[in-house]
């Protein structure tokens, strides 16, 4: 019998699910709770760690390397505080070449936002297989800001200090450099390199007056053009504290980059190159004549006779036809007239003396850059004349101006510094001649810039006092007449002798209005007279107005 729907008594087929099909779908539910969990999770995490990054560690969110806190430097500056030496927060740009989605347009939109950079190297590195390639270092702070306005893809950037010298190569040779971790590697910055480094440490202060040390690279340049030489190099000493308030050597180079110079203009020719310097010597000898009490002022000497000592005859480019006394000695710069003295002296005092006056031994400045001097091992007769008017020992210009310093202001030596010394940081000192000695020493210095070889060094309105040096090279046989180094030592003012001058030239050529010479009257001595003239002021030394100078040993009016 049929049944229909109304039926009450009808009713629908039962259908059920298989027991394996119903948990299958049981378990991919239970799955995708657990993903979405998972999910929810790392979100979460995710989440967590940006607002980590944002929060914390802001310079990663901008793509800048991890890496170490910049490290501390302190400052170098000259003795009124001008910097000469500080560090700055600069930038290395890196790039990861799995990150980079074209490179031929990173290179080219690099290379127009940073100039210099080369479009092919750049592409060739972001090409090369790495986890980081640095692209260029020392972005300033509107560089990387350039760079990171582009957009591009895969490019990172690391702050990182930088050393800089905003003088550049005023005063290279004494602030010296550091390299790209900032460890110091020559000049202060190698000197004082601890000291630098402390945390929180101080400016380093040095002795060095950038207006005086400007003014002595002026005419130094000026001079190396003018006379052709093939190096010169300059000091100014503060003679009554030691302290060097300039020092200079030419060809120079720049210590924001010292790897595209010349490895010889790295070299500071003032305290590492070591010269015979010639007659700048004689002042040396006639104060060790004057304390052993050989001679006196008075006493003349047959300089118009030839000298031989062994195989040597000692000549005198200004020959004279009489006997001269000390002052005419020096200010004609007779070889002769010093060698007799120094005979009487002896060799022993000689060297005793020279050992006093710090010429044996390498200067004992703070800077590493200073040279041991080139001495005779055995010192024989010839020895002693020689080196009594400046030839067989070469020492350094450096070493030269303290040893003149000690004759000029009193009689002490005081050990060059580059440090500024105060109340706190006295020199150390110890005499070498007597006061008396010292004073007559200037006289004579005094009557040579007057009446002598030094008169081209005259300086209107200071009464300076100097002497001339001029040396052959020496060469595989001998000496070179050919090859000359020149020198003038000065200092002023007479009365209060405060300040030196050393001016040295290597292989000068003679010039228009040289006549013909390459001596040191003719090139240091002049451009030593320009150095007086412009640092005189500066320093505060009184300006004599009067038209005619003291000259000492002389009736004659001297007009400055």
């Amino acid at each position: 019998m049929t049944r229909f729907k109304s039926d009450p008594h009808f009713s629908a087929p039962q259908m059920r699910v298989a027991d394996e099909e119903y948990k299958s779908i049981q378990e991919g539910r239970i799955r995708i709770r657990i993903g979405v969990a998972i999910f929810m999770l790392a979100l979460a995490l995710g989440i967590l760690r940006l607002a980590e990054v944002s929060l914390l560690s802001p310079k990663k969110a901008f793509g800048i390397g991890a890496g170490d806190a910049p490290a501390v430097r302190a400052n170098i500056v000259d003795r009124n505080g001008e910097v000469l030496a500080t560090t700055l927060a600069t930038y290395a740009l890196y790039a990861r070449p799995k990150y980079i989605w074209n490179p031929d347009e990173t290179a080219l939109e690099l290379s127009r936002a940073l100039p210099g950079l080369d479009k092919a190297v750049v592409r060739n590195r972001v090409m090369k297989k790495g986890d980081q390639i640095l692209i260029k270092r020392g972005l300033t702070p509107k560089q990387k800001q350039t760079v990171f306005h582009l957009g591009l893809p895969g490019l990172i950037f690391q702050e990182e200090p930088q050393r800089v010298y905003p003088r550049g190569e005023l005063a290279a040779h004494v602030v010296g450099f550091s390299d790209v971790d900032m460890n110091g590697l020559a000049g202060a910055e190698r000197a004082f390199n601890d000291a630098l480094s402390m945390p929180n440490a101080p400016d380093v202060s040095l002795s060095i007056d950038m207006r005086v040390q400007n003014a002595l690279m002026d005419e130094l340049q000026e001079g190396l053009e003018k006379f052709k030489a093939d190096t010169n190099a300059g000091v100014v000493l503060n003679i009554k504290t030691g302290e060097v308030l300039a020092m200079a050597s030419l060809p120079g180079f720049d210590p924001n980059s010292p790897g595209t110079t010349s490895p010889q203009n790295l070299y500071n020719h003032a305290s590492m190159s070591t010269y015979e310097l010639g007659s700048v010597f004689k002042p040396i000898t006639m104060a060790l004549a004057l304390e052993t009490g050989v001679t006196n002022l008075e006493e003349t000497f047959p300089v118009q006779k030839p000298l031989k000592v062994r195989d040597k005859f000692i000549r005198d480019d200004h020959p004279s036809p009489v006997p001269l006394a000390m002052p005419e000695i020096l200010a004609e710069s007779s070889n002769r007239g010093t060698a007799l003295m120094a005979m009487r002296s002896g060799g022993d005092a000689q060297r005793a003396f020279l050992k006093d006056l710090g010429l044996m031994d390498r200067v004992d400045i703070e800077l590493r850059e200073s040279a041991r001097p080139q001495v005779q091992t055995e010192w024989q007769d010839i020895t002693l004349v020689t080196v009594s008017y400046g030839h067989g020992i070469s020492v350094t210009p450096l070493a030269l101006s303290a040893a003149i310093g000690a004759l000029l202001n009193g009689g002490e030596y005081i050990t060059p510094t580059v440090l500024k010394r105060d109340a706190v940081n006295l020199p150390k000192r110890r005499r070498v001649i007597s006061e008396q000695t010292s004073q007559t020493i200037r006289d004579l210095m005094r009557y040579v810039a007057t009446n002598g070889t030094g008169r081209n060094a005259r300086v209107e309105g200071y009464d300076i006092m100097g002497k001339t040096g001029t040396a052959d090279k020496p060469s595989g046989n001998g000496y070179d007449e050919r090859r000359l180094v020149s020198s003038f030592v000065a200092a002023f003012p007479y009365k209060d002798p405060t300040y030196l001058v050393f001016i040295t030239y290597d292989e000068p050529k003679a010039v228009q209005g040289t006549y013909g010479y390459a001596t040191a009257g003719w090139n240091a001595a002049p451009t030593t007279g320009k150095v007086i003239e412009r640092i005189g002021p500066m320093l505060g030394v009184p300006y004599q107005y009067k038209k005619i100078a003291f000259s000492p040993f002389s009736e004659e009016e001297v007009f400055r």
